[in-house]
């Protein structure tokens, strides 16, 4: 019996298990041995970035699954656009709930990053069900 390993997802799944750090200099690593394999691996990545191509109702899945403590505290790391296009999404009550979070006392980087990689792991398992879509694609329409 042929047992057939497909090391490139496997290389994605460690991958997204490591932290940003450690991901970008796993990824440094690969690029002076394979150039064309750390493309293709970093293009695969799935980051917390990439929620900007999330629609409202994959956000109403999303919210499921996740604490609005921790959205909040994720996106403290967050750039301004991705922060405005998530907060835009949610009605004025909830709006002000995460911003209230958002801009609570402060809070260590380590406790950011946990959230973000609290919200990305369940981004991941709803991204391998096909209850989200993260297409990087502008081109390609959702429906």
């Amino acid at each position: 019996m042929n047992i057939k390993i497909d090391g490139f997802k496997q290389a994605i799944e460690m991958l997204q298990g490591l932290d940003l750090a450690a991901q970008q200099s796993l990824l440094a690593d690969i690029a002076r041995r394979d150039p064309e394999m750390a493309v293709r691996l970093k293009s695969s990545l799935v980051t917390f970035d990439d929620l900007q191509y999330i629609t409202v109702s994959m956000m109403k899945r999303l919210l499921q699954d996740i604490e609005l403590d921790d959205l909040g505290l994720a996106l403290r790391g967050a750039n301004k656009d991705l922060s405005e296009h998530l907060l835009n999404m949610f009605s004025t009550n909830m709006r002000r709930d995460i911003e209230d979070i958002l801009k609570g006392k402060p809070r260590a980087l380590n406790d950011v990053l946990e959230a973000q990689k609290k919200i990305m792991a369940v981004v991941i398992k709803l991204k391998d069900k096909g209850e989200i879509i993260l297409s990087k694609d502008k081109s390609e329409k959702l429906v």
